[in-house]
């Protein structure tokens, strides 16, 4: 016998305007069993738990990618009721017209017919396991488009969207043609989220390397090779990140900020950050807070 299950629906959910819908929850027990009359994508964004996928059981962790077509019975389950094994999901859902629409623009992936390939099923075939956690910073966008709705934000949340089908549509393709990523890129996708949780920490070229047990001389092509930059560019446009946002979001002076982010003195945070900027972190700081007339 099935279990019972509630119908979701777009109309809901879509503000006027828009046929997309994100959202960022930690999910829970109590959360039902469902289907919906849109289409779905999920990516888990902390912690541990289980996809109840129609008549299969996933494990689900972060980075997993799920794709779900109209109908598909689902729910997520935390890996246990203790407060610290959280499972927090992204959830964008969208209209069987705009997947049409994105499908017809990009042809040569065969979008459409993948996906009404997977509302036949197996449905686990949409599941993705983004071991480089390529697709992450793309849910963080989308979800922040979407909270803000700033003019034009209909535009950019389609194009984000595609952005996200595509790298998906890429992953599955080169996972069709390869077992599994190369170790190497599977490394540095690992070793460019670890820089980023510790950029602000002294981190060195060596003790990296050493930590996914590589040469320097190794990694850092590799890195090179993966990001575009060199590890001491990543790391220091990590740290000024960070130091925009504080000077955004805090008032701070300039040398906590420069503390927080990772720099032992104010002179060459300041030095680094208009090179990137392009302007003085005082500068950076007034322009941000400056009244809208």
């Amino acid at each position: 016998m099935k279990p019972p299950y509630y119908v979701l629906k777009g109309s809901d959910l879509f503000r006027k305007g828009l046929c997309i819908y994100v959202n960022r929850i930690e999910e829970k027990f109590e959360t039902g069993l469902h289907q919906h009359d849109f289409c779905e994508l999920n990516y888990i964004a902390e912690g541990s738990g289980f996809q109840y996928l129609g008549d299969r059981v996933l494990p689900a962790a972060r980075g997993d990618f799920f794709a779900l077509p109209i109908g598909s019975s689902h729910v997520f389950r935390p890996y246990s009721s203790d407060k610290n094994r959280r499972l927090v999901v992204y959830n964008v859902v969208f209209t069987p017209s705009l997947l049409e629409e994105i499908a017809a623009a990009v042809p040569d992936l065969d979008l459409g017919g993948f996906w009404e390939r997977l509302s036949r099923g197996p449905l686990e075939t949409g599941r993705l396991r983004d071991s480089q956690l390529v697709l992450e910073p793309l849910f963080e966008r989308i979800y922040e488009e979407h909270a803000s709705l700033r003019p034009g934000s209909s535009a950019m949340l389609t194009a984000l969207l595609t952005q996200i089908l595509i790298e998906w549509m890429r992953q599955l393709r080169a996972g069709q043609t390869s077992a599994a990523p190369t170790q190497g890129l599977e490394l540095i996708g690992e070793a460019a989220d670890y820089i980023r949780k510790r950029a602000s920490e002294p981190l060195t070229l060596r003790e990296t390397a050493e930590h996914f047990r590589v040469s320097e001389r190794h990694f850092q092509r590799l890195f090179k090779e993966r990001t575009g930059q060199t590890f001491h560019d990543f790391v220091q446009r990590q740290r000024i990140m960070t130091a925009c946002e504080l000077l955004r979001t805090t008032s701070h002076k300039l040398d906590a900020i420069a503390a927080m982010a990772g720099y032992r003195d104010l002179q060459s945070f300041c030095r680094v950050f208009k090179r990137i900027e392009g302007k003085t972190p005082g500068q950076y700081r007034k322009a941000m807070i400056r009244p809208v007339n």
